[in-house]
């Protein structure tokens, strides 16, 4: 059945065109909530998860990654990118 709508108080029946055409806006409205949906989460977390941490405990995780000499493959053992690893790995990207 073909959508339908009100325009001008009268019941209006949409062409193919204009179906599709608000189709198209709706997926894209879709994808960008996605995405802001994936941003929020990562920064925030959820009711389950935790999202990144502050800018502050993130260099101070980095100060003492640097300071065990984690460094190289090394690196990926150290708890800033461990820690960014498990949000990266929670939410990724759409």
């Amino acid at each position: 059945m073909a959508r339908q709508g009100f325009l001008n108080g009268k019941l209006y029946t949409y062409t193919a065109e204009e179906e599709a055409a608000q189709d198209a806006e709706e997926s894209k409205t879709l994808a960008e909530d996605a995405a802001i949906k994936y941003v929020n989460e990562r920064q925030v977390g959820t009711a389950t998860t935790v999202g990144y941490g502050t800018v502050e405990e993130q260099l101070d995780k980095l100060y003492r990654d640097i300071n065990a000499g984690k460094f190289g493959a090394d690196a990926k053992t150290g708890e800033w990118f461990v820690g960014i690893t498990s949000v990266k790995t929670a939410f990724p990207k759409p």
